[in-house]
């Protein structure tokens, strides 16, 4: 879920790039960064509405919806829709492991096509939600899929952090098989710190920007986020240096002794 505000990696670097050259064509799809999925300008209120527009640039995983579209019902849908293909999927890698050469050629005997089974309210939230698989975000590099590892929300009226894991699934094509993630949130109304707890639920975010926000003018800003995101490692467009993460690692450890 990359981990809010800077321009995204476009390719890899550094010890993301030596690990990627080595590994498998079949698994680069987890590694190659396509380009970031760019809501900034939207005039968003809430993080729940990005489902509502297309981006800007980059290409989203789901189509916006209709104008009068729910929000909040689409996501519960399309998250069960996911749960029932990942379930499908670990049963069939069950079932193939278990069957004997003569089943397997004979296929599924469910439909006939040696494919799971898709009920009717799934067909119809697939074929109104259908994925955008011939996008800029899908183009083949090396033989791998280019997934988005970025997320721009930047210069809209977000006042808070609310759903930022729920439309996750409606922007990247696999959120759980991200390396890293870059969220861009500056510019933004957002006035109470804790809603940065709720990053914690993304533990591949690596790059993150709050600047240009209310919460920037809290005291220890800065640390107090970095404190709380341990795999942070770049804020507001600045590094975030082994020594600096010691110094505090140590100051926020004396700050909860007061």
């Amino acid at each position: 879920m990359p981990p809010i505000g800077a321009e995204a990696s476009s390719g890899i670097t550094g010890r993301h790039r030596a690990e990627w050259l080595t590994q498998p064509i079949s698994e680069q799809k987890t590694l190659a960064a396509g380009p970031p999925v760019d809501y900034s300008f939207k005039d968003l209120k809430t993080v729940l509405d990005l489902v509502m527009v297309e981006p800007t640039s980059g290409t989203a995983r789901k189509p916006a919806l209709p104008p009068d579209g729910n929000p909040m019902e689409y996501l519960e849908a399309l998250a069960a829709q996911d749960q029932a293909r990942a379930d499908s999927e670990s049963l069939n890698m069950t079932s193939t492991a278990a069957a004997s050469p003569l089943l397997i050629a004979a296929g599924n005997p469910g439909n006939g096509s040696g494919t799971p089974s898709v009920s009717n309210s799934s067909k119809r939230l697939l074929t109104a939600q259908r994925s955008s698989t011939t996008s800029p975000n899908h183009v083949a590099a090396l033989g791998a899929k280019l997934n988005s590892n970025s997320l721009r929300l930047c210069n809209n009226h977000l006042l808070s952090l609310n759903g930022l894991s729920r439309v996750m699934r409606h922007v990247l094509d696999d959120p759980s098989q991200l390396v890293w993630l870059v969220l861009y949130y500056h510019g933004n109304n957002i006035t109470n710190i804790n809603d940065v707890l709720k990053l914690q639920a993304l533990p591949k975010l690596n790059k993150l920007t709050l600047h240009g926000n209310p919460i920037a003018e809290t005291k220890n800003y800065k640390n107090w986020v970095v404190a709380h995101l341990p795999n942070l490692r770049n804020m507001d467009f600045g590094t975030i240096t082994k020594e600096e993460r010691n110094k505090i690692e140590t100051w926020f450890k004396l700050s909860k002794k007061k």
